[in-house]
């Protein structure tokens, strides 16, 4: 598997959609992600797991929910861009912070996403404390 180093979206406190000013950055992350999956996509089946982050502001179940429509949203705008192999979302919610803040604290820096490109889902760790990928059509 590999991650890929890619500028954070940025997303608004309680929302998931990829503002305008936002749209370069999954143009960028996806070339490399592109470029990744050429090249290994000979040799194994490539496939894409994208993860999405809240900060703490607002209760858990909400967070929840909205992590995992920041993650679909990401998914999302990679397929609508050419990525044409299995590719997956998961939420995590407030469960695996960037940075370790008090109860409704407005960071930008945890509402995020990680994009993983590998042959078999990943196993549940820091970033991923759960295996419950959900396979966007």
């Amino acid at each position: 598997s590999l991650e890929i180093p890619h500028e954070d979206i940025h997303f608004e406190t309680g929302s998931h959609e990829i503002t305008g000013s936002e749209a370069p950055k999954v143009d960028s992350a996806y070339a490399d992600v592109a470029k990744v999956a050429s090249r290994y996509g000979k040799f194994v089946e490539v496939r894409l797991y994208i993860a999405g982050y809240t900060d703490t502001v607002g209760d858990r179940a909400s967070n929840q929910g909205l992590s995992e429509r920041r993650a679909r949203s990401i998914a999302q705008a990679f397929r609508a861009r050419g990525f044409a192999g299995p590719l997956y979302y998961q939420g995590f919610g407030e469960s695996a912070l960037k940075v370790a803040t008090a109860d409704n604290t407005d960071e930008v820096l945890n509402r995020r996403a990680v994009y993983l490109l590998a042959s078999r889902p990943p196993q549940p760790s820091g970033n991923f404390p759960r295996s419950a990928w959900k396979k966007l059509p």
